[in-house]
């Protein structure tokens, strides 16, 4: 009894949730850190096999880089114990915010200790619920503040753009941007590429879940009767252009809810397998570059970024 106790008490429910304890308090690093030794480069990299399940004892000599096609020497390769910083942009707008708490907070548990977190939603506007902390019941408690706004506006690229601009400004080591957001209509006016421009900049990982079926035309057209005269289909276009390249972009991830209860099960995906990435160090000398990372290794995927420094 003793131990389901436990154990209830550990799962991030955010309805029911105490909080658990810190495990520990990790030293934030900035991206020079990273990558200390003169002419190298450190990249963060998934490898994964069969049904997605994370590899854990790949080895340098298991990886293969090239910078604009040219093969670069790989100094060194393992499991990442960087502390990430993880922008949690979650949509409040619709019915389906129980499940996106229960699978935050659960998302939250599984990587505490190896992460700082801040939260937004971006229901009507986008609204800093908490600025980037260590602290699970902080979090917690921020997660149980959020309020359903039914068939709100949602600005997702103006709070991607706001986003990576701050993460430029901490100058994150290892940043990490999650965005659970309702498909349809997106009100934004910034620019897809000022978006993606950012996010190449901040170096951040970008995984995205979907709410519904994809919209792949501009907007939904069951919105449509409702639609505010500032919505178009323009604006959609441009969410859509943002959401289709960023997760592959950043070696990041897409996936799609066809129901609220898939979210739990994608932000645990998602935990595990940023718990499990690899920091790779490989020998450089350009500042930017089409990125190409390989393995040798059989029945193995990667995940990795398509390109180092800025967009050209």
């Amino acid at each position: 009894m003793a131990m389901r106790r436990k154990m209830w008490t550990g799962l991030a429910t955010v309805a029911g949730l105490t909080g658990m304890a810190l495990l520990a308090t990790p030293v934030t690093r900035t991206r020079a850190a990273v990558s200390s030794q003169p002419g190298t480069r450190t990249i963060f990299v998934t490898a994964y096999g069969d049904k997605g399940v994370p590899e854990k004892d790949m080895t340098p000599a298991d990886f293969l880089v090239k910078e604009d096609g040219k093969a670069r020497e790989v100094v060194s390769a393992a499991i990442s114990r960087t502390p990430m910083q993880i922008l949690l942009m979650l949509d409040d707008s619709g019915l389906s915010l129980g499940a996106i708490r229960q699978g935050s907070g659960q998302f939250v548990e599984a990587l505490q200790g190896q992460a700082e977190f801040a939260i937004t939603t971006i229901g009507a506007n986008n609204v800093p619920l908490i600025d980037y902390t260590r602290d699970p019941p902080a979090l917690f408690d921020a997660l149980r503040g959020m309020l359903a706004r039914n068939n709100a506006p949602v600005y997702v690229l103006e709070g991607l753009l706001d986003g990576t601009r701050a993460l430029i400004k901490r100058n994150a080591a290892r940043p990490v941007i999650v965005l659970v957001a309702t498909e349809g209509e997106e009100f934004s006016s910034v620019s897809s590429d000022d978006v993606l421009d950012s996010l190449q900049k901040s170096g951040a990982r970008f995984y995205y879940i979907g709410l519904g079926p994809p919209v792949t035309k501009g907007y939904n057209p069951g919105l449509g009767v409702a639609r505010p005269a500032d919505a178009t289909e323009y604006e959609s276009s441009k969410r859509n252009a943002v959401l289709g390249a960023a997760p592959k972009n950043s070696g990041g991830r897409s996936e799609q809810a066809l129901q609220p209860s898939g979210v739990p099960v994608m932000m645990k995906q998602f935990a595990t397998e940023l718990a499990n990435v690899y920091e790779v160090t490989y020998k450089t000398d350009v500042a930017s570059a089409k990125l190409g990372v390989e393995t040798k290794r059989k029945g193995v995927k990667l995940r990795a970024p398509l390109r180092v420094g800025v967009r050209s």
